[in-house]
């Protein structure tokens, strides 16, 4: 099944109170931990968003580039003069090759940052699921023990003693088995959520990366014409708006 960040949260059910067959530290930290990792889980999926959108704007400005490279070219303007003519051609080369940097961004973005969220998001299933055993066996073990107490009130007959001594060895068989699921999940799940940096810093710094190789390189490209007025543009930007500093306003 595909991938879908959009869908409700996996973690959507907390753990139930152990009723005293946990400890009352081993209760919250796993209450605490669950939050954090609900968290997690929707930040996880702001942070695929904001890839996201990353991606589509990249792709945006690629297309109106692209369109105004071929407004330009097919400008009867640009067809006439053959200085402007030859500036255009260059910008739309610079344009199409931007085009496949763009596509190599996103698809860099998708192996760097996109597939580590799906693997994480996969582990919020998991720990619901874990979750949810834990659960079961938890509802399972206490009705055991409440069978084993109302039968250790009977009278000492027995057959009652016999029939408590069963309950009492389900009791204990379920209660060892909750313990035990109960102990993992308070031992593992604050050291996933504790590592989540050391998971996710290498993707993030391997986008910021690609990110300044992308635009250097597209700066690089709507720089290298032999015709950029760059320069000159940037002194007489320069010198008009030193005039507009001399200017004075005189009061009448």
């Amino acid at each position: 099944m595909a991938w879908n960040p959009l869908r409700k949260p996996a973690l959507c059910q907390k753990p139930a109170l152990s009723q005293g067959l946990a400890s009352y530290d081993d209760d919250r930290l796993l209450e605490l931990t669950y939050n954090k990792l609900q968290e997690m889980e929707e930040n996880t999926k702001k942070v695929y968003k904001e890839v996201k959108t990353t991606e589509e704007c990249l792709f945006e400005l690629y297309k109106a580039e692209d369109k105004l490279a071929s407004d330009l070219c097919n400008s009867q303007i640009c067809q006439e003069d053959e200085e402007l003519k030859a500036m255009c051609n260059q910008y739309g080369d610079a344009v199409y090759q931007m085009g496949h940097r763009t596509e190599d961004l996103v698809d860099l973005s998708q192996r760097t940052v996109v597939e580590p969220l799906k693997k994480l998001s996969g582990e919020f299933a998991q720990i619901q699921n874990a979750v949810k055993r834990r659960d079961l066996t938890l509802a399972e073990t206490q009705r055991a023990q409440s069978k084993f107490e109302k039968q250790e009130k009977l009278e000492k007959t027995g057959q009652n003693i016999v029939k408590t001594e069963q309950l009492r060895k389900g009791f204990q068989a379920a209660k060892d088995d909750f313990d035990k699921q109960n102990r993992l999940l308070v031992m593992e799940l604050p050291e996933l959520y504790e590592r989540r940096v050391d998971y996710f810093q290498p993707s993030l710094q391997a986008l910021v990366c690609s990110q300044v190789d992308y635009f250097g390189e597209c700066t690089t490209l709507f720089s290298r014409f032999p015709g950029s007025r760059t320069g000159a543009y940037e002194s007489t930007m320069d010198k008009q708006i030193n005039q507009i500093k001399a200017l004075s306003i005189v009061n009448s």
